[in-house]
């Protein structure tokens, strides 16, 4: 053979080589075909599921075990939804919790072996579960459809707000759903456009009129530096009451109560969280003002740092501050003030007598509240902090709620309060436990279930506003909502204040 036929050959074979790993790299870079619409499939005609969401311990007292019930009707577009809470204690205090969403009207449904009470409620935000059912129905957006272990069909992606909904699909209907790392696993699917989901007539406040959604402002003004330069290093976070901590510490998380709050406070240098036992003392115990101090100053002064205080944290910060255990710069740092029950709170007062004496209708309510830690679990009172907070207390020590207000209007740089008692609803069984109490304790509103207002706003001469740009803000979220362990507007808050 000619040696230029021969050297011809070999480089047509080195081109075809060449074109032949061009295209497998293609394929590889290139994302594989993706169906976007999975959900045509298994939502195009009207569909009754269940669901069940794993059974978890809450706080040594007893499981708690979540069911939901969806109905959705593919001709109207519409979806009746119904969530509930089944909590079986280590006492003698179960009972059934239920949120049920029908024809744009919703009701908190309270009961156990013996009574039942359901209650409107006209201005709330959809529960978690609602708004991811409603997503998938809806959305457009898919990336999956793969196989995956576990899954008997394909899995299936989609965003929902921050988070990613997956799904598992098997001959067209689901499986299982799992967000925010939570499994919903369906127990039963049938193609039908039966409606079992309802508003029963003989709610306590009904009849009931339709939901208002309730939404915040986001802010629309740049993110501004509020300390001209001079940015403390350290962030220090005091809970409020509940904590049933066995002893004082400090921690650089605590995500279950202040959520993912590192994220919303990048400028800090380091996080410090201050931890005690806040459900068995009040704020005016001596040993939490000198834990306070020990953690917080420097030679007696707190400088160069961030205070943020939820709750029942602003008091016993104040308090520490009156009776002098340290002192505040207030030219290097800055307190920042988060649902504050400055002047008490008539729920406290309230609750005494739900916890001690309840009424036919309150010894169901009370199941709920101790299960919350607002009552003790045995004994016909309140849990030992609430008693501080009421609006007549007066400390042993001789401090008065004017007192703290006093320390608070000087030192205090913003404040945050809530006006929704149902808040954003993304923990139910909080909502619903703060929902009731406002109502039974004839809170004045606006209030975000556990502090009203006017007890929050703490300045009297300040002008709040609903952007969280602004360092005195008022939003539609409840006393859980403003630590931002429920995420969304709170959270923004956070980031313009430090």
């Amino acid at each position: 053979m000619d040696r230029r036929c021969l050297y011809g050959i070999i480089f047509l074979l080195i081109i075809c080589l060449l074109g032949a790993l061009s295209f497998a790299l293609v394929v590889l870079i290139l994302p594989s075909p993706v169906n976007v619409s999975p959900h045509k499939d298994i939502f195009n005609s009207s569909v009754v599921a269940s669901f069940v969401i794993d059974e978890i311990e809450k706080r040594d007292i007893g499981t708690e075990k979540t069911y939901l019930i969806m109905e959705w009707n593919s001709e109207l577009q519409k979806m009746n939804f119904k969530h509930t809470e089944v909590f079986s204690s280590n006492f003698d205090f179960d009972y059934n919790l239920s949120l049920v969403m029908a024809d744009d009207k919703a009701t908190i449904g309270l009961s156990n072996t013996n009574e039942s009470l359901a209650f409107c409620i006209e201005d709330l935000s959809i529960s978690s579960w609602l708004g991811v059912l409603q997503h998938i129905v809806s959305d457009n957006n898919w990336l999956g459809g793969s196989k995956a272990h576990g899954c008997r069909g394909n899995l299936w992606y989609t965003k929902h707000k921050k988070d990613i909904i997956e799904l598992c699909i098997f001959n067209k209907q689901l499986e299982y759903i799992v967000y925010q790392k939570i499994r919903a696993t369906v127990t039963s699917w049938t193609h039908s456009d039966r409606r079992t989901i309802h508003i029963e007539s003989n709610v306590l406040n009904g009849p009931c009129r339709n939901v208002t959604p309730l939404t915040c402002n986001l802010p629309t003004h740049p993110k501004i530096k509020r300390d001209s330069g001079l940015s403390p290093k350290t962030c220090l976070f005091v809970h409020g009451a509940g904590n049933p901590a066995s002893g004082n510490s400090v921690s650089s998380s605590m995500s279950e109560y202040w959520g993912d709050i590192h994220t919303h406070t990048t400028n800090c240098d380091s996080h410090k969280f201050l931890i005690y036992n806040s459900k068995d003392n009040g704020w005016d115990t001596d040993q939490i003002h000198e834990h306070f101090c020990n953690v917080a100053a420097t030679n007696g002064t707190i400088k160069n740092t961030v205070l943020f205080s939820h709750s029942m944290g602003n008091l016993v910060i104040a308090a520490a501050l009156h009776r002098k255990k340290c002192t505040f710069h207030n030219t290097s740092s800055h307190w920042f003030s988060v649902e504050g029950p400055w002047t008490g709170s008539v729920v406290a007062d309230t609750l005494s007598d739900i916890c001690r004496k309840p009424s036919w209708i309150q010894k169901l309510i009370r199941s709920l509240l101790r299960s919350e830690g607002y009552c003790k679990p045995t004994d016909n009172s309140e849990s030992d902090v609430y008693t501080t907070l009421k609006t007549n207390y007066v400390s042993p020590t001789g401090m008065r709620f004017d007192d703290l207000v006093t320390v608070g209007r000087k030192y205090v740089s913003g404040v945050m309060c809530g006006t929704s008692s149902w808040g954003q609803g993304a923990d139910y069984t909080d909502s619903a436990a703060l929902w009731i109490m406002q109502k039974y304790s004839d809170l004045e509103k606006p209030n975000d279930g556990m502090v009203a207002f006017d007890s929050c706003k703490l300045m009297t001469s300040v002008e709040f506003d609903t952007h969280s740009s602004y360092p005195f803000y008022k939003g539609e979220f409840n006393h859980a909502d403003g630590t931002c362990r429920n995420g969304g507007c709170p959270c923004r808050w956070y980031d313009y204040m430090h």
